[in-house]
């Protein structure tokens, strides 16, 4: 009940806040059952990260999701651990998966939406990114097992995991990076944010801003 709760408590964005002039660059947002993920080119990783370069050589995308890290990375996948987390993780995730290809066939296109955002706004949401990552002592990155197959890599990640800190607070953060206008605070649900995002994108649409291919 609390979460059907939350689920219709997103706002519509504000229609004045949306990017349409200049923005020339287009994102993914993701929503798959309850988790929610930032799909981008690896053109612009490669140009825009400090992290991600070596991820995004001879790749065309790249995805992003941010988690438990116990049950994002499958180690423990049973409702328990992943109803645990909520309330004791003991460590967040970061998920990097590279696609060689335009991925669009394997998401559903109900899924997805695509967002519209300036040059600025991707650098953002890069440096957010970026800044999601956990370093060590050298500087390097911190690897984490993955229990699957072509489920690319995982990160410590920075950011404590928890009911009010999760996945889709986390992607609502990257939205607002990218300088789109969301709500995060409290958009608890994977729907919650998702609805946002769509409404940003049917408004872009109808601006002329999106590419009608994918």
């Amino acid at each position: 009940i609390f979460f059907a709760v939350l689920a219709g408590c997103s706002s519509s964005p504000d229609k004045e806040k949306i990017p349409t002039e200049n923005a020339s660059q287009q994102i993914y947002f993701i929503y798959r059952e309850w988790h929610t993920s930032i799909l981008l080119p690896a053109e612009a990783v490669r140009a825009h990260s400090k992290v991600m370069k070596d991820e995004a050589i001879g790749q065309q995308f790249i995805r992003v999701g941010w988690g438990d890290g116990d049950y994002f990375t499958g180690k423990s996948k049973t409702f328990g651990s992943a109803t645990k987390a909520l309330f004791i993780s003991r460590y967040s995730a970061l998920q990097v998966l590279a696609y060689e290809y335009p991925p669009f066939n394997e998401i559903p296109v109900e899924t997805r939406v695509p967002l519209a955002i300036t040059e600025k706004g991707l650098q953002g949401l890069i440096r957010y990114l970026d800044n999601s990552f956990v370093h060590g002592d050298k500087g390097q990155l911190i690897p984490l097992p993955a229990y699957g197959e072509g489920v690319g890599h995982f990160y410590r990640a920075e950011g404590q995991y928890g009911l009010f800190s999760n996945c889709n607070t986390w992607s609502g953060r990257a939205l607002q990076a990218a300088g789109l206008p969301v709500r995060s605070r409290l958009q608890l649900t994977a729907q919650s944010v998702f609805e946002q995002a769509r409404a940003i994108s049917d408004y872009q649409a109808a601006q002329g801003n999106l590419s009608a291919s994918q």
